[in-house]
């Protein structure tokens, strides 16, 4: 695998990611040999169905999963600080995680009602980070809170800074949320679907904002969502998941034009179109996805595949790399192929 971009210093690369957790009903396949690369200043979109294993790898590369929970994890996270040392997230202790959260990488997460503290104010929440982290005092914390409100597009930030997370909307507490995890300048944002529950004018606004933090400070960024759509034009890379695997990589340009994964073109086909006749039925992917209990035999999504083949039952596709195509690959034993007339699998 290549580095995400030869200009920009690499940031970080996740190799072979695993992790099982505990439940009640047994062992869950949450994120199974996940890899890829990031660089400074670039945006890789995460794409799949809720349950997919976004928010389990997003939380892994933060640190944030119990320890409890956790019954088997390997794989590499190596992180690049400022003075270019690399570090493995996966391997370091809670307590030095603790100082690389904020500075180093912050998470925007997808509720903002749950993320903020609904008994303390929002000056309490967000002067917290400034001082832990940037040793700032009382009044220099609280004024470089203002700031950040207001960089956030938080209307008269000074007059709100002592509210409560409920005296704001949704789309300006997922601000505050953003500010927060933007106050100690963090290389790395993992924005985990931050518009979540917003009507779509307050998601274009989110999304807009975020791009814009991005480049003013040249951060790298990692966007999960569910919706191809929204990354269509955000990402430069993008990650395609299922059952807790990268089923599709490529650069976002390539993803659409030249998609291999039946799954990438069930998600593709499922986006509403702005020219479709008003009351136009979408196109759901039949089924439900797999519930990730104990190891599945075969290819995830098979049961789902309009393509299916008795081999797609039998084997588990490696991930494999598209000939001729730059940093592209897929797992799948029969991709797509433009201009092919594929007959259905026997189901």
């Amino acid at each position: 695998m290549t580095d995400a971009n030869q200009h920009e210093p690499l940031l970080l690369r996740v190799t072979g990611l695993t992790v099982r957790l505990n439940s009640s009903h047994g062992l869950v396949h949450a994120v199974e040999d996940v890899s890829f690369s990031l660089a400074r200043g670039q945006t890789l979109g995460i794409v799949g169905e809720s349950g997919s294993g976004k928010s389990v790898m997003a939380r892994s590369l933060m640190g944030l999963l119990p320890r409890r929970s956790i019954a088997f994890g390997s794989g590499s996270i190596l992180f690049h600080t400022d003075n270019a040392q690399e570090q493995d997230l996966a391997q370091m202790p809670d307590k030095l995680m603790r100082h690389l959260r904020g500075p180093a990488m912050a998470m925007v997460f997808q509720d903002p009602m749950t993320a903020l503290n609904p008994v303390l104010r929002l000056s309490v929440q967000l002067t917290e980070p400034l001082r832990q982290h940037l040793g700032l005092d009382r009044q220099q914390a609280r004024s470089r809170a203002i700031e950040l409100l207001a960089a956030v597009g938080i209307p008269d930030a000074a007059g709100r800074i002592d509210q409560y997370p409920h005296q704001l909307s949704g789309g300006m507490r997922q601000r505050v949320v953003i500010a927060i995890a933007l106050a100690c300048n963090p290389a790395l944002l993992i924005a985990d679907e931050p518009t979540t529950a917003l009507d779509v004018t307050v998601q274009k606004q989110i999304l807009d904002l975020l791009a814009r933090l991005q480049r003013e400070h040249n951060m790298a960024m990692i966007l999960i969502t569910h919706d191809l759509g929204v990354v269509a034009s955000r990402a430069d890379y993008i990650a395609v998941m299922y059952a807790g695997r990268i089923v599709e990589y490529a650069p976002a340009r390539t993803l659409f034009t030249s998609m291999q994964h039946p799954y990438t073109e069930a998600l593709f086909k499922s986006i509403p179109r702005i020219n479709d006749p008003s009351h136009t039925r979408l196109q759901a992917i039949p089924g439900r996805p797999p519930q990730l209990i104990n190891a599945a035999v075969g290819c995830a999504f098979a049961p789902r595949c309009q393509y299916v083949q008795p081999r797609c039952r039998q084997q588990t596709p490696p991930v494999v790399e598209v000939p001729d195509a730059r940093e592209h690959r897929h797992a799948c034993f029969y991709p797509i192929s433009p201009g092919l007339n594929r007959e259905e699998g026997d189901d």
